[in-house]
């Protein structure tokens, strides 16, 4: 079976989690410090504090910004519902934007037309590490606070820097599906001091300087999971070149059969999930299951979130990410896939297609 994902894990990273299990020293320490100093360093931040997952990143993030009842909150309408949820557990309120059908990212225009006078925050993503226009959307939205989830993006480039640079916060996401896995984790990244601190503060039961200041609860990193994200880090680059090397691959494989998502000029994807999109009259489902017979793995590319049952009753249409979310596939990638395998895939995507 070709793998949708498999994280890449080597005897590094086996030998860096059994110095930690043996040293005894668990919980967050040294080690969650220097990965947390090594990632912020890589994308140019003053600041970055590890937490125990991307979902967790995004909810004191919008906590320490005072999110709350009475705000809105811009959210894209396609990813895995984490930033909506986010929102909704801080009492604000969604307000959903449609997607670019080529970038698969809203772009300035959607976010400048959503913005109301209640709007506090606008969520960028860059999906599938595909990253977002950057410098149009800071420019249609002024002075308002963006946090960006690039959860997906670590090793994405906008044109004028690092994904991860963009927001007054910007989330990333260590889970074993994305570039780098350190298990389960993520990361606030940001180069406001004091923002910095309420993050800390808020990720340890509310702990400043050793008195319990705020009731807050526990979203630390294991001393482990940052082992493990030291050790990939490492091998970043390779990871990287070798991702894009394989969606090169299946780029000019599927062109002119099958629309891809596309990369804005400059800009460049750590292709964290590669997808595809069916044509009309063939039933995703079904698709996944032939391919599965076939020896490949293949899912969901990801979801309208305003029509997901946790939402039920958004009477929101967005067409675009409504498409997308119905029709999309994900493809098999990851850094130890061959280039045979690549073959095997859209060899057996065609075989599916034109029975």
């Amino acid at each position: 079976m070709i793998r949708l994902a498999k994280p890449w894990i080597g005897e590094d990273e086996r030998r860096a989690v059994t110095a930690v299990l043996e040293s005894g020293q668990l919980v967050q320490g040294a080690l969650v410090e220097r990965f947390e100093q090594a990632v912020a360093a890589l994308l140019g931040r003053r600041h970055g504090v590890a937490v125990s997952s991307g979902t967790s990143a995004l909810q004191l993030t919008l906590k320490t910004l005072q999110v709350g009842p009475g705000d809105d909150v811009l959210c894209p309408a396609l990813s895995w519902p984490s930033p909506a949820h986010a929102i909704r557990v801080a009492g604000a309120k969604v307000r959903f934007i449609d997607v670019d059908p080529g970038e698969w990212n809203s772009r300035a225009e959607a976010f400048r037309e959503a913005r109301s006078g209640s709007t506090k925050v606008a969520i960028v993503i860059d999906q599938f590490g595909n990253p977002a226009r950057a410098e149009e959307i800071r420019d249609a939205l002024g002075s308002l606070p963006i946090v960006e989830d690039a959860a997906c993006a670590l090793g994405s480039r906008f044109a004028t820097g690092p994904c991860g640079s963009l927001g007054v916060v910007s989330c990333l996401s260590f889970h074993p599906r994305k570039v780098l896995t350190t298990g389960e984790g993520g990361m606030c990244l940001t180069d406001d001091d004091d923002i910095a601190d309420k993050l800390r503060t808020l990720r340890n039961h509310g702990q400043l300087g050793g008195e319990f200041v705020v009731a807050a609860g526990n979203a630390r990193m294991t001393e482990i999971a940052a082992a493990l994200g030291l050790a990939q880090l490492r091998r970043l680059d390779e990871i990287l070149g070798r991702r894009r090397e394989l969606a090169a691959l299946y780029a000019k494989a599927l062109d002119g059969v099958l629309d891809v998502q596309h990369t804005a000029d400059g800009a460049e994807s750590n292709y964290q999930t590669f997808g595809a999109i069916l044509p009309q009259g063939f039933a995703r489902k079904s698709v996944c299951e032939k391919l599965h017979e076939k020896g490949v793995e293949a899912g969901v590319l990801s979801f309208a979130i305003h029509k997901l049952g946790s939402f039920a009753g958004s009477d929101a249409s967005l067409p675009i990410a409504e498409h997308l979310a119905t029709r999309g596939m994900a493809l098999p990638l990851y850094p130890q896939m061959k280039n045979a395998e690549v073959e095997e895939v859209v060899h057996a995507l065609f075989g599916v297609l034109n029975e």
